[in-house]
């Protein structure tokens, strides 16, 4: 009698532990409550796989293999296009100068249609060094600025 108590006590225990409600209950006047913050759980450590034998058997006499198909090779990187350094001071240009500015220009060719480069004002490129992007700089006559981004040499875009 006396161990069936104790059991039919420690699965009470056990079963209010496993429906215990986890919503958070307003504090009574005078409680002091504890915030409490969900631990995140670990991320599984990397693991590292060895390829199983071939268990392949060879092909019979007179038959065929299908070629080895091989995986596609790496996209190759943008040629590297030397970006110009930029006007040590802010250009003035006008907006008429940006409308002509075409996506896709090169450098020199949006040089010459703004009459110089812009102040370099920023500079970045994707974590692979694939695509590398800068921005240039004007101001114009009435206060406010223009903005022609390169990426990889090339006009992408331009606001104004």
């Amino acid at each position: 009698m006396r161990q069936l108590i104790i059991l039919v006590a420690a699965l009470t225990i056990i079963l209010s532990g496993c429906t215990k409600d986890t919503t958070p209950q307003a504090a009574q006047p005078g409680e002091v409550t504890t915030p409490t913050t969900p631990v995140p759980a670990p991320s599984p450590a990397p693991t590292t796989t060895t390829p199983a034998p071939s268990t392949t058997t060879p092909p019979a006499a007179g038959t065929t293999t299908p070629p080895a198909t091989t995986p596609p090779a790496a996209t190759p990187a943008a040629p590297e296009v030397p970006r110009p350094d930029g006007a040590k001071e802010q250009p003035t240009a006008t907006l008429s100068q940006l409308e002509k500015i075409e996506f896709g220009m090169t450098y020199d060719e949006a040089a010459k249609v703004m009459g110089q480069m812009g102040k370099l004002i920023s500079e970045s490129q994707d974590d692979g060094g694939v695509n590398k992007i800068q921005t240039y700089e004007y101001k114009t006559n009435e206060g406010t600025s223009i903005k022609v981004t390169f990426r990889n040499g090339k006009v992408s875009s331009k606001s104004g």
